[in-house]
């Protein structure tokens, strides 16, 4: 049971300050209010500046509904958590590397700063997606949907592991010309090859849900990596520093830089974050303190 008497953390309200100066930066910045000079310092760190003001902000929200939160209770998981984000987004800009799919623009020439910048924003991936699930969690979003269950089978489940494989490993190696069409199996791929063995190892798993019909914490992942997305791309659209998007499908309509067709990407996304989280953390535990 949800309990909501908690006050709201004051590490809350100063998130919600960094969002809405940031905002303000960016509004006047593109109004012409500003200086370019001043906009450019600004809104060169626009991402990671909103992105961290809003983990403050839900973090908090989960804590004044539940109790408890990453911030408040879990602060090692949460340190664990940022690492992993890291680690893991280095992994798909190495994709990008060899079939590449975005580009940074107006990047800090100094490279230390510039790779400053990047650990601060990538380690924003994973907290701010399982926060947005966390926060659905509280108010027991999709907690009712079901569908018939699924039987697995050593044989099935070994299968899953084999496409996986094949989607991980086979599109950076396909034709050149051909690989910007293949990010589809990359965004599915860590997915079908690690959830088997969070299932044999008896980490959290999905597989495991959906072997009881269960599939609320799935759709709550989804929603959470489709506003997380919806997000990352308004907030990217004003920036000074910023990415596009250079893979060939879909980009006659766009929602900001993200053409639609690979917006739909955010969802598997969120579930290969979940997957990959657990296959890494239950190396070390076996107990699950993410508590999605």
């Amino acid at each position: 049971m949800i309990v909501t008497g908690h006050r709201f953390p004051r590490y809350g309200t100063i998130g919600l300050l960094l969002l809405l100066l940031m905002e303000l930066a960016i509004f006047c910045g593109s109004n012409g209010v500003m200086p370019d000079f001043a906009w450019w310092r600004v809104t060169t760190w626009a991402t990671p500046v909103c992105w961290w003001g809003y983990i403050l902000v839900i973090d908090a929200w989960v804590y004044k509904r539940r109790g408890s939160s990453l911030l408040t209770g879990r602060r090692e998981v949460f340190v664990a958590m940022c690492v992993l984000s890291v680690a893991t987004w280095c992994l798909f800009e190495a994709y990008n590397r060899v079939m590449p799919g975005w580009r940074y623009l107006n990047l800090e020439p100094d490279l230390a700063v510039r790779f400053v910048g990047y650990a601060v924003a990538f380690a924003t991936i994973m907290p701010g997606v399982f926060l947005t699930c966390e926060l659905f969690q509280t108010y027991d979003a999709f907690v009712t949907w079901r569908l018939p269950r699924i039987q697995w089978t050593n044989a099935i489940l070994t299968g899953s592991v084999i496409v996986g494989a094949a989607f991980c490993f086979v599109p950076p190696f396909c034709p050149e010309q051909s690989r910007g069409y293949l990010w589809a199996f990359v965004w599915t791929g860590w997915f079908f090859l690690l959830e088997p063995i969070n299932y044999w190892r008896g980490a959290p798993s999905i597989y495991r849900d959906w072997e009881r019909g269960s599939w609320g914490r799935t759709v709550q992942l989804m929603a959470a990596g489709a506003l997380c997305g919806l997000l990352w791309e308004f907030w990217n659209a004003w920036a000074f520093t910023k990415w596009e998007y250079i893979f060939p499908l879909g980009q006659q309509l766009k929602y900001f830089e993200m053409p639609f067709v690979g917006f739909l990407g955010f969802l598997p996304f969120a579930l290969e974050l979940f997957v990959m989280f657990h296959f890494i953390s239950s190396l070390f535990t076996r107990e699950d303190k993410l508590e999605l």
